[in-house]
């Protein structure tokens, strides 16, 4: 009886702990109280303190994610409406016409925020990249300048390619570099001036980088450290955007160990890139 007794006392935090868990709701993440019992139920408290932060980061970020993602919608399907009622309520055939071209261009936006909040929704929980192997930089710049030069070519900028003499490899995903370097190029290209000039290089001088640069006005100093915000375009941007292309492409640099780093050229112009 006394062994019973004894080996119940010993257990008694571990019950307590048992208890506090089991009687928590769901929206309770906060961290549990260290148990005044024997050391070695401490690293299991920790181990429980540990996974209740990380789940209610998560949750925060979901919570913050929907929050942002049915602001944005909200515009765009506005839009939508409006030019759609405009086609409706018109007899006249011009009128009509440039009404629904509205709500296809509307349609599109709209396409491309959602393909742009579910990226970051997939991208957000990854640790690392999804698919690791050795990417071959000029080859993803030589694929993603081909795949934007139509792009280009609507506003007549010329997109041009830098490569190296020597092959430059990085371990990583080769869908999401391509993914992030596209990005880089379509944001040079929505914001800098027709018949502009976009640079696409791979840096091979120290640390590899993949880079697109333009002679466009550049960005306002106190703006610089916005722009990897989500939803953030500047204050006086005209062009039409998500605000998420430069946030995507930080966090596809963030999961290949490389940092995003953006800034104004010297003799004018912007500069943004993938740099490890």
């Amino acid at each position: 009886y006394l062994i019973y007794l004894s080996v119940r006392r010993g257990l008694k935090p571990l019950d307590n702990l048992a208890a506090e868990v089991a009687a928590r709701s769901p929206e309770n993440l906060s961290a549990l109280q260290p148990q005044a019992g024997p050391l070695e139920t401490q690293p299991l408290v920790q181990a429980l303190n540990s996974l209740l932060d990380r789940l209610a980061s998560a949750l925060d970020n979901e919570r913050r994610f929907t929050a942002d993602a049915a602001h944005e919608l909200r515009t765009p399907l506005a839009a939508l409406k409006i030019q759609a009622q405009v086609a409706l309520a018109t007899t006249d055939q011009g009128k009509s016409r440039h009404a629904l071209t509205q709500v296809l261009a509307s349609a599109d936006r709209t396409t491309r925020l959602i393909e742009q909040l579910l990226r970051l929704a997939r991208l957000d929980p990854l640790q690392a990249p999804p698919n690791p192997a050795s990417v071959d930089l000029p080859q993803i710049a030589t694929s993603a300048v081909e795949d934007m030069r139509g792009l280009a070519a609507a506003r007549q900028q010329q997109l041009r390619l830098a490569l190296p003499a020597a092959p430059v490899a990085v371990t990583g995903d080769a869908d999401l570099l391509a993914a992030a370097l596209r990005n880089l190029i379509e944001n040079a290209v929505r914001y800098t001036p027709d018949g502009s000039t976009i640079t696409v290089s791979v840096d091979s001088n120290g640390p590899p980088g993949l880079v697109v640069t333009d002679d466009g006005p550049g960005v306002p100093p106190d703006e610089l450290q916005r722009l990897v915000e989500r939803f953030y375009r500047g204050r006086d941007v005209e062009a039409e955007g998500s605000g998420l292309g430069l946030a995507i492409v930080r966090r596809i640099a963030e999961l290949h160990g490389a940092r995003l780093e953006v800034g104004n050229l010297p003799a004018g112009g912007f500069s943004a890139g993938l740099r490890w």
